[in-house]
């Protein structure tokens, strides 16, 4: 799996700093007493760095990595978010990503100062588990802002998605985040049922493509783990992946795929590949693949899957596939 970590001593305000910040943000704009009457019911919740006391009605919310698709999902206008990658929205949920200011850079290096100004009553975010640490150092100076829900998570598949539904609950959309899960879980026994046949007759690979490698997405990860989750068998391709999320070849081994007879790509939320991916499928050896030539070869978004609603979608794409094998 792909990890990326935060750098604590980046953009961190002084102490001294962070405290002038704070009181100057609670002297300007809005009612205190209704900042106080917002803040009067409180619940406590359990996170990976403790228990935290947050908000039962929080009003305005700042959202940290994995936070932005909660606070979509939920309906919530977010007070700050983390810098978004536009490949992940729609154009309708970008444009409600841009006008709240960025709080968190895709590095994932936070801006104290642009969270201070947001003036939130409660932080959300997700951390993959190598990022513990980094994120630990950075708690205390959060939460002197507002209460902080932290969780983690360990995985890029059921794990995530799980971490992102408990984010959904602490912000009030549980009911609905717990529906899509029991969907995907009722839809993905239906189609491994529905469709066995053809999940057992034929060979099925998820790829994508960086620079001059592409790989193969394993069992364990993203789409490769859907489809096994549906009794899928997935291309001998994978096999040098080990336990790792996938395995990598470089263009001249386009032939490792030559087993599968459907092949899904990754792609934006508007089933556009990559420039990296784009190459993939327009190389020469590419063309030779029993899937290119059988029109078998397939786009798949939210392959990374974030959130449950996201997974469904992915069944409906690969169902869509299903029905005509």
């Amino acid at each position: 799996m792909i990890h990326r970590t935060t750098h604590p001593g980046r953009g961190a305000l002084p102490a001294g700093g962070l405290a002038l910040l704070l009181t100057l943000t609670a002297c300007g704009g809005g009612s205190t007493e209704e900042s106080a009457d917002a803040a009067a019911d409180t619940v406590t919740v359990e996170t990976d760095y403790g228990n935290v006391d947050i908000p039962a009605d929080p009003q305005s919310i700042v959202a940290l990595e994995f936070g932005n698709e909660v606070l979509l999902e939920a309906g919530i206008t977010p007070a700050g978010v983390i810098e978004p990658t536009p490949s992940l929205y729609t154009e309708e949920q970008m444009g409600i990503l841009e006008q709240a200011p960025v709080v968190q850079s895709a590095s994932l290096e936070i801006n104290l100062e642009a969270v201070a100004t947001a003036a939130p009553d409660l932080i959300i975010g997700g951390v993959r588990e190598v990022s513990h640490a980094d994120y630990e150092a950075r708690k205390e100076d959060l939460e002197q802002i507002a209460p902080t829900v932290l969780l983690d998570f360990d995985g890029a598949d059921s794990q995530l998605r799980d971490m992102t539904l408990e984010l959904s609950e602490i912000v009030g959309d549980g009911e609905r985040a717990r529906a899509e899960r029991e969907t995907f879980e009722t839809r993905s026994a239906e189609i491994g049922r529905t469709y066995a046949e053809q999940l057992e007759e034929h060979t099925f690979a998820v790829v994508f493509a960086v620079e001059d490698e592409f790989a193969v997405v394993n069992s364990n990860a993203w789409g490769g783990s859907t489809l096994d989750g549906l009794g899928a068998r997935l291309t001998e391709a994978i096999e040098p992946a080990g336990e790792d999320f996938a395995a990598w070849y470089s263009y001249e081994n386009i032939d490792a795929l030559a087993d599968a007879d459907v092949v899904f790509y990754e792609t934006d939320v508007t089933l556009e590949p990559d420039a990296f991916t784009e190459e993939l499928l327009g190389h020469e050896l590419w063309s030779t693949l029993p899937a290119a030539q059988n029109e078998q070869v397939h786009p798949l978004r939210y392959s990374f899957s974030r959130t449950y609603a996201q997974a469904n979608d992915v069944l409906d794409q690969i169902e869509t596939v299903l029905q005509d094998l």
